[in-house]
């Protein structure tokens, strides 16, 4: 972007650059809570006997997600 900025390149080349990184952020974000998610079911699998390791693993994703979400709009 720098170097098209620079170059005084075509404005909606510039758009469409942003809007194509934009969107590999959000493929990134959605690949990292993925990973969060699946370590997260993980570990309250592993201690399914206990109602609150699963309510706090719950709970984390969601805050998680939520956050994601946000970022969204």
């Amino acid at each position: 972007m720098k170097a098209m900025i620079a170059e005084d390149r075509y404005c909606l080349d510039e758009i469409q650059q942003v809007n194509a990184i934009t969107a590999a952020l959000r493929e990134l974000s959605l690949l990292i809570i993925g990973q969060h998610v699946t370590e997260g079911v993980k570990v309250a699998s592993d201690h399914a006997e206990s109602d609150e390791t699963v309510r706090a693993a719950v709970d984390d994703m969601m805050r998680v997600l939520r956050a994601a979400m946000r970022a969204r709009d």
